[in-house]
């Protein structure tokens, strides 16, 4: 086992199921001590059982991330229990599908905000004087593929994505050189339960294809982010030609998407090459 997070306090948000319930194995699995936030009281009760039979201590907090007074509550609970925080995972979140000429739209758009943006900035504004305080910690928000290229019908979702990602880069630069690390992943889609009520054809065109990542998988790299202070981690590595494109030129990056979309350029690229998001989900 791998001892640099060993006792060190980890606390995540949205950690009841999907990708926040895979990182908080994978930092138990480091010696970690777990802070695990989430709405659902039931999830988060299970998760809390799974963190301490791998022999790490846990602290299951039922948490809205939009309510400032049980972030606040949260961070005390935490520093109650365990007297310090040392990683900070930002995973609560939502995401919706639709065409940005849908009514629903805008407030598609507002309720992303206030759990995948503002979320995020309460949880880090009320971390962020325990690091100061400490000289040390790390803080890894959870970002997308999406928070660097739109792709059609997921606009609502990729707007807060950028927003994590700017929030990300500019407090990176406001915290340099005082002992604090800022990390941001960027996982291409994933098999978690955030696209589940979304029929498949609403789905963005080069998903519907994509075999998706595993949870563990994101959650290992989440764990080496932390380790290594990594700023900018990109899931699955190939998914960084879609980028380099969009960065060179948005018509080249929609090009990219767009022969994404097709079923034979995303087996050539090992990005399908087994179920796809609908049929891995139901397979539970």
């Amino acid at each position: 086992m791998n001892t640099h997070f060993a006792n060190k306090v980890v606390l995540v948000t949205g950690a009841s199921r999907g990708i926040g319930r895979a990182v908080a194995l994978a930092f138990a699995r480091e010696g970690a001590q777990l802070v695990l936030a989430a709405r659902s009281i039931d999830h988060l009760a299970q998760v809390e059982n799974e963190v301490q039979e791998l022999g790490a201590a846990a602290l299951s907090v039922p948490t809205d991330v939009t309510d400032p007074d049980a972030v606040a509550a949260l961070v005390d609970a935490a520093v109650a229990r365990f007297g310090r925080i040392d990683v900070l995972v930002n995973n609560a979140g939502i995401g919706k599908v639709g065409a940005v000429e849908s009514e629903a739209f805008a407030d598609n758009v507002h309720q992303t905000l206030r759990a995948s943006l503002f979320g995020t900035i309460d949880v880090t504004q009320r971390v962020l004087p325990i690091f100061r305080r400490q000289g040390a910690g790390v803080i890894v928000n959870m970002s997308s593929v999406m928070g660097r290229k739109a792709f059609a019908r997921f606009g609502s979702y990729a707007i807060v994505m950028h927003s994590v990602s700017a929030f990300s880069d500019s407090l990176r630069q406001e915290v340099a050189g005082s002992g604090i690390g800022v990390s941001v992943i960027y996982p291409a889609l994933t098999a978690t339960d955030l696209l589940r009520e979304a029929d498949e054809a609403e789905m963005p065109p080069p998903f519907r294809h994509m075999t998706p990542l595993s949870a563990d998988t994101v959650a290992r790299a989440v764990v080496a982010a932390a380790r290594r202070r990594t700023p900018r981690v990109v899931l699955p590595r190939r998914a960084n030609m879609l980028l380099l494109g969009e960065a060179v030129s948005p018509r080249l990056g929609d090009l990219i998407a767009t022969a994404l979309s097709r079923r034979r350029i995303t087996r050539l690229l090992r990005m399908s090459s087994g179920r796809t998001y609908h049929q891995t989900i139901q397979s539970r």
